[in-house]
């Protein structure tokens, strides 16, 4: 019986010395699996100007819980995150758009770029047919994962194209969740890639009261989807009324800013005031002109709050821009240009709008406004149109545009032929509404 105790006792101590020693520290344990870190994401956050020091909270699924995160977007709007371990995809992204309070939602399938944009809100609202805002906040990751496909992605963007088609054309994104996206800063406001001057666009063709019954429509599957801009568009308003989708008020009721001069030339050290021109929305009492002057290179002079310009005292060729801080995506820049010569006036150049709109295949008269030399009589106002891209339409040299049957962004340069120095771009948004 003695002999058996032993054998046992020798069994237990070869059986667990794959453990620990026989006898030793029963502390001693496995060696541990290194953790796998959940997806890494990035991307950026932007309504056509990046949203900088935003919080970006971002939800994944944890097995059969799920795994909550936040970050801070960058000063150009970035991100990025590598989420916790135990977590995997699907996973929703939200933040705040600055520019009417609402949030922006994305839905990321694969690790990697992952923007929030209106566009992928727009996006997101299709593919779910739901709000975003109540789908982040109880996420069903099984109905986001069966959901979320690349062939269910597709087909809803297709669907958003569709809506906008009568306002813009987004043909040239490929992928409004996941292609790349430098976006436009306000120290930069000229630095967005070709996505951010889609989202420009938006921001200009797109009726502030428009975009939440947009997002409504997008939910639902039927009577089916209207492509904004289009004769007999209606949509239900939030008041729960008929709202009309269509027609030129669209066009009349987008903010707007133009500057004047937009452009002049002056001697060193030289003076002018530069004033701004906005429309101002209805019910709200504004203190100020609600505009924010900059010189956008350094050495490029001085300018006040109250757009007086110094030149500086080297020649050369600079720009004032004037942005507005209600509408932080709008701006409006003029061209300056210093030479050593004394003219005995101050030479100015200036359009009607910076930008206008007009119907594929319509026409439109673009005016330009000078000043002229003391003592000087002219036949005609010295001044030359033409335009930037090789098919963005017609134009006279008295300004008769003619568009392109095709919708797009399009640019016309007016020119002084009397001081070819000077000289303004005006952008042409060729889209509909046209009833």
């Amino acid at each position: 019986m003695k002999a058996k105790h032993i054998f046992l006792a020798g069994s237990i101590c070869l059986i667990t010395s794959l453990l620990a020693s026989c006898g030793g520290s029963s502390n001693n344990s496995l060696p541990q699996a290194p953790l796998v870190a959940g997806p890494s994401l990035r991307g950026t956050a932007a309504t056509g100007l990046a949203i900088p020091g935003a919080t970006v909270s971002i939800k994944c699924r944890a097995g059969t819980g799920i795994a909550a995160e936040t970050t801070k977007t960058a000063t150009d709007g970035t991100y990025d995150i590598t989420m916790s371990s135990g977590s995997s995809l699907p996973c929703l992204l939200e933040t705040s758009n600055p520019a009417n309070t609402k949030k922006l939602h994305s839905i990321a399938i694969s690790a990697g770029t992952i923007n929030l944009t209106p566009l992928t809100e727009m996006l997101s609202t299709r593919l779910m047919l739901a709000d975003m805002s109540k789908v982040f906040a109880n996420p069903d990751f099984d109905a986001i994962s069966k959901t979320a496909t690349v062939a269910n992605i597709k087909a809803a963007q297709a669907d958003v194209s569709a809506v906008l088609s009568g306002l813009m054309d987004t043909s040239s994104l490929s992928d409004f969740f996941s292609t790349p996206l430098k976006a436009a800063t306000s120290a930069n406001p000229g630095g967005g890639d070709t996505q951010d001057k889609i989202l420009d666009t938006l921001n200009l063709v797109l009726a502030s009261n428009l975009y939440q019954p947009m997002l409504n429509m997008l939910t639902k599957t039927t009577p089916g989807i209207m492509a904004f801009g289009r004769p007999g568009c209606v949509v239900m308003g939030e008041d729960g009324k008929s709202l009309s989708c269509s027609g030129p008020g669209l066009w009349e009721t987008a903010a707007r800013i133009d500057v004047f001069p937009a452009a002049l030339i002056l001697e060193p050290g030289g003076k002018q005031v530069i004033t701004a021109k906005i429309d101002y929305l209805q019910n709200i009492d504004y203190i100020r002109q609600p505009v924010k002057w900059q010189v956008v290179e350094a050495d490029g002079g001085s300018i006040s709050s109250n757009g007086e310009y110094i030149a500086p005292g080297k020649p050369g060729i600079y720009h004032v821009r004037a942005q507005r801080e209600d509408f932080p995506t709008l701006s409006a820049t003029a061209l300056v240009v210093v030479n050593n010569t004394s003219l005995g006036f101050i030479p100015t150049l200036s359009v009607e709008h910076h930008i206008v709109n007009v119907m594929p295949g319509g026409s439109i008269t673009l005016k330009a406004d000078i000043n002229y030399p003391p003592n000087v009589m002219y036949v005609r106002q010295p001044v030359s149109w033409s335009m930037v891209e090789a098919d963005a339409g017609e134009i006279s040299l008295q300004g008769v545009y003619t568009a392109p049957v095709k919708s797009g962004i399009y640019h016309a340069k007016v020119q002084r032929d009397d001081f070819p120095s000077i000289y303004v771009v005006v952008e042409i948004l060729v889209n509909y509404p046209p009833d």
